[in-house]
């Protein structure tokens, strides 16, 4: 049987205000930005190998085709230190959701919505 060999995968993120969604993932989040295709769309590099791409587009046609909103949407950045990013954040003045808190299935994490209502979490396992 045939399995899918992806080299790099994409998350497409759908928002109607493209400057609020920069001023996030770039200046609060502080994500390295990958390209800029349109002034629809941008994408910012998520891992250290170039492995997977976080994507926003403001593109009216895709954001109907595809939805947006947030609804059963999840986006979880696994990063080294859970309370140590949490607190970076929210010095830069980013509202969580969720302070960090241990789940019963072996992480701790917390959350945060992005400017189009997208829940973010940030990751870290549990020893």
């Amino acid at each position: 049987m045939m399995s899918i060999k992806a080299t790099e995968a994409f998350v497409i993120l759908y928002h109607t205000d493209m400057r609020a969604a920069r001023h996030f993932y770039e200046e609060l989040l502080g994500l390295q930005l990958r390209e800029l295709t349109y002034e629809w769309f941008v994408g910012y590099w998520i891992s250290a190998k170039h492995e997977l791409t976080l994507c926003i587009s403001t593109s009216p046609e895709e954001r109907a085709l595809w939805g947006a909103g947030g609804k059963g949407v999840v986006v979880d950045f696994v990063v080294p230190d859970v309370d140590a990013t949490y607190l970076s954040l929210s010095e830069r003045g980013v509202a969580f959701d969720e302070s960090p808190t241990d789940k019963p299935w072996g992480l701790r994490t917390a959350s945060l919505r992005d400017p189009a209502g997208y829940t973010l979490t940030l990751t870290s396992y549990l020893h």
